[in-house]
């Protein structure tokens, strides 16, 4: 079976990743930049993929490894957008701070939300994927025995069982939508923007370095 092209793929699979990565945040505005970073690195990969599943596998892993990692939580822009020191900053290129957008909540909502990200993660695979413990396990890269746990402590934890949050995900993840044609102008906008982003990195270091050298010259 062929893999096809990534627009084709796109238009196929993006509804549903973009349904995970609500799932994973609870918040419309991150769940879409889950999804354009996603995509993102699925284009770069795509000549590699054998078909489709295994694309959607590797996005899902994508949406996954961003919503767990620190640089998730450590982003720039918000950082300094909030910093009174670097206020101005937020005038580069990639440093505004991002809006947000979090679904209606309620006791799940706020129970999903005291949870790690890995834990949440686990039952969002789990019962909103509807993935298998050993695919839950690749999507994770952790052993299939740590799902089987994380998943126990997790549903303890919202006091409810499996078929039960499988209903409120699947409710959960209706209130999130996006256009195929939206989804691709969001990874062409997107692989510019992270261009920006990064020459913005490097442009606010060279300012600081020029502070610092012209205060050290005038000491």
């Amino acid at each position: 079976m062929s893999v096809g092209s990534f627009e084709e793929f796109v238009a196929a699979r993006s509804a549903g990743l973009l349904r995970t990565a609500y799932l994973l945040t609870g918040d419309r505005v991150e769940a879409r930049d889950l999804l354009q970073g996603a995509l993102i690195a699925t284009e770069r990969s795509w000549a590699g993929f054998a078909d489709q599943d295994e694309a959607t596998a590797s996005a899902r892993r994508e949406l996954v490894a961003a919503h767990t990692s620190w640089r998730r939580v450590l982003r720039a822009g918000d950082l300094l957008a909030g910093s009174p020191a670097l206020a101005n900053a937020a005038g580069f290129p990639g440093f505004a701070r991002r809006p947000s957008d979090p679904g209606p909540q309620d006791e799940v909502s706020t129970a999903l939300a005291r949870l790690t990200p890995q834990l949440r993660a686990t039952l969002v695979l789990r019962y909103g994927a509807g993935l298998s413990v050993t695919d839950t396990a690749a999507a994770l890269g952790v052993p299939a025995d740590t799902v089987t746990g994380s998943t126990a402590r997790g549903l303890d934890a919202l006091g409810t069982d499996g078929t039960r949050l499988t209903r409120w995900l699947a409710r959960r993840g209706e209130q999130v939508s996006t256009a195929p044609d939206d989804a691709l102008r969001s990874v062409r906008e997107g692989a510019r923007d992270r261009h920006s982003h990064r020459l913005g990195l490097l442009l606010l270091a060279a300012v600081l370095v020029a502070i610092v050298v012209l205060v050290a010259v005038s000491l």
